[in-house]
């Protein structure tokens, strides 16, 4: 394993991370403001559980694109390997823990940028289990990438 490499991809999703991160607080600030702190009548009155759905769908999606970015950074960094178990140990380690650090990074963000009307939003231990998983599956992405990638190199 390629301890340069690991660090290496670690710190593109680490870098990612905040700027998925800041993207999606922008825009779940944006769905509070105009369903729940703007909002009058009815609107106002189910607003705040529009606004739990709108922090929810939108770190569902930023998690959804670490597997992605695992699979991408897999294939370049086994692109440049001369060994297929290094390629898929590296990119699976490498993949997981990034993937980790980015979904940790992502639900902080958007659960600190949480304002008043966000009182059904989750929060952050709410959303451990799916950021672990995400992690997981960004690690075996991540190593089949890798391996594949090594077979191009």
């Amino acid at each position: 394993m390629n301890a340069n490499g690991v660090g290496l991809t670690a710190a593109v999703f680490a870098v990612v991370g905040v700027g998925v991160g800041l993207v999606a607080a922008v825009g779940t600030g944006w769905a509070e403001t105009a369903l729940a702190t703007a909002a009058t009548g009815e609107t106002a009155r189910f607003g705040p559980v529009f606004v739990a759905q709108s922090y929810l769908a939108v770190t569902a999606a930023a998690l959804v694109a670490a597997p992605l970015l695992a699979g991408v950074l897999g294939v370049l960094f086994g692109s440049r390997a001369y060994d297929v178990q290094e390629a898929a140990a590296t990119s699976g380690v490498g993949g997981g823990a990034g993937a980790l650090i980015y979904g940790l990074v992502v639900v902080v963000l958007v659960v600190a940028s949480q304002g008043e009307a966000a009182t059904q939003a989750h929060g952050i231990a709410d959303a451990l289990g799916p950021t672990l998983t995400t992690a997981v599956v960004s690690a075996v992405v991540g190593a089949a990438a890798g391996a594949l990638g090594s077979v191009t190199g």
